[in-house]
């Protein structure tokens, strides 16, 4: 990265083509995320883009992988608008609590549930057990297991969906 980053500052596009093209051969799920913050910070379209069809295709093992705490926020949230994720929302949510609580201690905060939420900010939207009331994509045990439990959540959004749940389970019942 230094390379790209030296040869964009001195303006030497071979060098900067080769360096991408390097970044594109090596890239990986365990890298991914790291280098779509890279690929955006650089202005290389075309590297995010394919940083973001890898985390698509290997979402779960994507978000395991040490870089994924350390994206920036924009970042999260870029990823979070997806509809292409492959995972499950439960496994997806606890990932997003993880990067929360590493930003918190970046930003010398505590970890609880309220610090987490502040520094989600409209990513916490995004995420797809609230983003699509109409449809979430959880179940009511992985919502139960999970977000309900986290503290992130208000307890008015927490009774509103299990209200959700409760509501759709009986008229699918019906």
């Amino acid at each position: 990265m230094t390379v790209l980053y030296t040869a964009k500052k001195y303006a030497v596009p071979a060098l900067e083509r080769r360096c991408v093209e390097f970044l594109k051969t090596n890239l990986s799920s365990d890298n991914a995320f790291m280098l779509l913050t890279q690929a955006r910070l650089f202005d290389e379209p075309q590297l995010a883009a394919l940083c973001l069809k890898t985390i698509d295709k290997c979402t779960a093992e994507a978000i395991v992988a040490e870089g994924f705490t350390d994206i920036d926020a924009s970042t999260l949230t870029l990823v979070l608008q997806r509809d292409t994720l492959r995972i499950k929302e439960l496994h997806l949510f606890r990932a997003v609590c993880r990067w929360a609580e590493a930003e918190c201690i970046r930003q010398g905060l505590g970890v609880g549930g309220r610090q987490q939420r502040s520094v989600l900010g409209q990513a916490l939207n995004l995420i797809r057990y609230r983003a699509v009331l109409m449809f979430p994509l959880m179940s009511v045990e992985e919502f139960a297991q999970g977000p309900a439990q986290s503290g992130i959540l208000t307890d008015a959004e927490v009774v509103q969906l299990f209200l959700y749940f409760s509501v759709s389970a009986a008229s699918s019942a019906a």
